[in-house]
């Protein structure tokens, strides 16, 4: 009885603060570039290099920053847009602002989002090309090798070199809520553990005299698997590659073919010999996987002065 009355209670209340997915602006844009930045100074020489093949092959769309309060970033044809701190320092603090209406809200104007991340490259301009697709979902697939030996299955989902449609992600990120009332409450504890570090202190010291209660250890562990989002599959490329279809069904995931078209990441001489000996539209991770392949097509004689 009590659980029943818990749950019904926190279904009212979720339902306070989400509502079911309404458009506030008609988006009048293709596509925006967003770039994640760090929430340390400076660029190192390899995030130089991403950059470098941005500015050349893409610099004529619209480019954003996505950068913390009360950094100063003065890139020519960058604009910056900022988010709380609490959203940056680490892959897991990223994660929670991809899961949040937030984000895609300041993007509601544009159709789609193309995330670049610092550790990516991009050798042609076929952006609108791929925006023509009909896609919710793209990025560098995931294939069975030795740099990926957890995959199990070839599929797209790496999140750093990625495009992703805004309407459909507002409606994931809604539906999810209002599916599972329950992960609202438990990423806003999760997102704001930093703020709440007292409180989490006098649940952790709790929790072995109180094993068997709910409103102690689901949050703790709910928080420890965010803190480790590779091994409890809280990666947010996983979410949009593999889950977003549950919770909207027609979400229009790219095929593993169309992913090695639109970019490489692990294994990229192997990507290169399934994608018919063709380069891809960009990749990532460049210099952590086999930097040896991509060493001939960076631009080498290109010159950023912003970045000097």
């Amino acid at each position: 009885m009590c659980r029943r009355l818990f749950r019904s209670m926190k279904t009212f209340l979720t339902k306070l603060f989400v509502q079911p997915y309404r458009r506030r602006v008609e988006p009048t844009k293709t596509v925006a570039i967003v770039v994640p930045v760090s929430d340390r100074d400076g660029f190192l020489p390899e995030e130089r290099i991403s950059l470098r093949h941005l500015t050349h092959h893409l610099g004529h769309y619209e480019k954003f920053l996505i950068a913390p309060p009360m950094r100063d970033y003065d890139l020519e044809g960058f604009e910056v847009r900022r988010f709380p701190r609490k959203f940056f320092g680490s892959v897991a603090a990223h994660n929670h602002l991809l899961y949040t209406p937030l984000f895609f809200r300041a993007f509601e104007g544009y159709e789609y989002v193309f995330f670049y991340h610092l550790d990516s490259l991009v050798f042609s301009d076929q952006l609108s090309a791929w925006c023509q697709r009909g896609i919710d979902y793209i990025g560098p697939p995931w294939l069975q090798c030795e740099d990926t030996p957890w995959v199990t299955k070839p599929r797209v989902g790496n999140g750093g070199f990625t495009l992703l449609r805004v309407e459909a992600a507002l409606k994931v990120v809604y539906n999810r809520y209002l599916a599972h009332p329950g992960t609202y409450w438990l990423d806003m504890f999760c997102r704001n553990h930093r703020a709440l570090g007292s409180a989490i202190s006098v649940m952790k010291k709790l929790k072995p005299r109180l094993q068997n209660s709910k409103l102690i250890n689901t949050p703790l562990e709910e928080l420890e698997r965010w803190e480790n989002p590779g091994p409890s599959s809280r990666n947010v490329d996983m979410f949009w590659g593999d889950k977003a279809i549950k919770y909207l069904p027609e979400f229009k995931v790219a095929s593993f073919e169309e992913g090695l078209e639109f970019a490489f990441e692990a294994a990229p001489r192997k990507c290169f010999e399934l994608n018919g000996r063709r380069m891809p539209f960009g990749c990532h991770a460049w210099a952590r996987y086999d930097r040896n392949f991509w060493e001939p097509h960076l631009l080498k004689d290109a010159a950023v002065e912003q970045l000097a």
